[in-house]
């Protein structure tokens, strides 16, 4: 990702997120994530939690509306309590992902995703410790609606870097108010969830 900075992705993971935010009630949202987490966990390489953290955010230009147009996203997100089920990256326990990007969205759907985003992954906890290594990731990029959209920003491979090769797998829930996008718009978007590479 180093059209780098955290989502090229970030129309991948801001439309992905304010699609989720938009589309989702507490309880419908977590019980997703709960779901999705224990499914993705058994075989992968790495699972991660994810949260935008204190001042992070995936900011839309313009806003984005009931009416689709054309949108500019990037922002970043933080990778903690990482584990590697198979053992193959037991040294990783965190990371910063940073994403950037471009399509056409609305409050409920996603289109003509392009972007892309990079990880750096720390020995340590909270992005402590060393530098183990970058990952650049290339979204799926698929048109979509509704929780597909935010499937699809946090999904695709990893181009280059630590785990080259590996698909990446992700669902997150909004943790701010996304129900203003019909009326006055959304220039940003904080969430929450879980990234796994396979």
């Amino acid at each position: 990702m180093h059209r780098t900075s955290l989502f090229r992705a970030a129309t991948i993971a801001a439309v992905t997120l304010l699609t989720l935010l938009a589309s989702s009630t507490g309880s419908e949202a977590e019980s997703r994530v709960t779901t999705a987490a224990s499914s993705m966990r058994s075989q992968n390489t790495l699972s991660c939690t994810l949260n935008t953290g204190p001042g992070e955010r995936i900011s839309f230009s313009p806003a984005v509306t009931s009416t689709p147009r054309s949108i500019s996203a990037r922002g970043s997100a933080q990778l903690n309590n990482c584990s590697s089920p198979n053992g193959r990256q037991s040294r990783i326990r965190s990371g910063q992902l940073s994403l950037r990007g471009t399509g056409r969205a609305s409050c409920t759907r996603a289109t003509g995703i392009s972007g892309s985003g990079t990880i750096t992954w720390y020995s340590g906890p909270h992005r402590s410790g060393r530098v183990v290594g970058r990952s650049t990731l290339k979204p799926a990029g698929h048109d979509s609606r509704g929780y597909t959209p935010l499937d699809s920003f946090l999904s695709g491979t990893i181009t280059s870097g630590l785990m080259q090769g590996h698909p990446f797998t992700g669902i997150a829930v909004p943790t701010n108010d996304v129900r203003r996008c019909f009326g006055s718009g959304v220039d940003y978007v904080q969430g929450r969830g879980r990234l796994s590479v396979g």
